[in-house]
């Protein structure tokens, strides 16, 4: 109906070896068509946890019959430079 549906992502970031550069959390969104969706920063809380909720459009191609698929995207830089990614599918009917 192609109205805005608000979806939350949430979860942790941890380091590894090296600790992670806070300031460095982004999130990005992508859909099946290739169109540009929301991104932007996270903010961290002290244990490396986040949410951020995003609003994502229930509109699909009409020969699209599963409707429409995102992926969102969560990636973070350590204090080396090193970039780590996690990325998870959504599916607005």
């Amino acid at each position: 109906n192609g109205k805005l549906v608000p979806v939350t992502l949430s979860g942790t970031i941890t380091e590894g070896d090296t600790a992670v550069d806070a300031s460095t959390a982004t999130y990005a969104v992508t859909d099946e068509y290739g169109s540009v969706q929301p991104s932007g920063s996270i903010t961290l809380a002290a244990n490396g946890s986040y949410a951020v909720t995003m609003a994502l459009q229930a509109a699909r191609k009409g020969n699209d019959k599963d409707g429409r698929q995102y992926l969102l995207t969560v990636s973070a830089y350590d204090t080396l430079g090193n970039r780590g990614s996690a990325a998870t599918g959504v599916m607005v009917p």
